[in-house]
């Protein structure tokens, strides 16, 4: 089996040895899904075309063969030598994926219970940068995901807003009082843009310098003198323009802060 194929290295570079199951799993799915092989896994072989057969007959049985045969050799040849001297008497490469996944699929559940409460505990700490937060969370989806979990975009953003730190509120509160549906990349475009809008990088920058846990201060006070892009809540067919709520931001943030004291 050559590996210089881009898909095949999947295979090769990740040896399945009992923990890395689901991402082994979805390297050979793949891979077979690549060469239009996959079938094997979910129909059974055909009964032997007797000596009368048709030739369409004779060709959906070979094929299934062909097919079986190198899922097999692929599967075989990116596990380790204990794995593979097991799974070799094994004559279809369905009962190869059943065996594997008795034997490790429980490990599997354990991990992607872990791995949703990795995101579902997640919360972005005050001086961090939204675009690193968010990065942070789109891993944990994916690692659940490669555990067998199933997360919809919308539930991704909601998971996502739910987290963010006191810095959003106001985008938080515009987002669900005009019933905003952003995708994951319009959200962190927009999270980016407020985040800069507010000057979050700028201030975060200098609390971690100063290192003053009352340092939100400086912002309140920079915003109460308004800024050139101070501005109102316009409506917009997409709700409240992000760029556009500073004024209100402050608002939010005065009262925030005021309530804390």
């Amino acid at each position: 089996m050559s590996m210089g194929n881009p898909i095949m290295s999947l295979l090769a570079n990740n040896t399945l040895t009992g923990e890395n199951f689901p991402k082994w799993k979805s390297n050979i799915n793949i891979v077979l899904v690549s060469e239009n092989n996959r079938f094997v896994l979910t129909e059974e072989c055909p009964p032997v075309p007797p000596a009368n057969a048709t030739r369409a007959v004779r060709e959906l049985y070979d094929r299934w063969i062909a097919s079986n045969n190198k899922a097999k050799a692929y599967m075989l040849a990116s596990m380790s030598d204990a794995l593979r001297s097991k799974m070799e008497p094994k004559e279809c490469a369905f009962e190869i994926m059943e065996s594997l996944q008795e034997m490790f699929g429980q490990q599997s559940e354990q991990a992607r219970h872990e791995a949703t409460r990795k995101y579902t505990n997640a919360r972005m700490f005050l001086g961090t940068h939204v675009r690193d937060h968010v990065m942070q969370m789109t891993n944990y989806f994916s690692e659940a995901e490669m555990h067998g979990a199933v997360i919809d975009e919308g539930t991704q953003v909601s998971i996502i807003l739910n987290s963010l730190s006191s810095d959003f509120i106001p985008f938080t509160s515009n987002y669900i009082m005009n019933k905003l549906n952003y995708g994951m990349t319009q959200l962190l475009n927009e999270l980016q843009t407020f985040e800069a809008i507010l000057g979050l990088v700028k201030n975060k920058a200098e609390a971690n310098i100063v290192n003053k846990p009352n340092s939100s201060k400086g912002l309140k006070r920079k915003m109460a003198k308004g800024g050139k892009s101070g501005g109102k809540f316009k409506k917009t067919k997409d709700g409240y323009g992000i760029r556009n709520f500073r004024k209100d931001a402050k608002m939010v943030l005065l009262s925030v802060d005021s309530s804390t004291e």
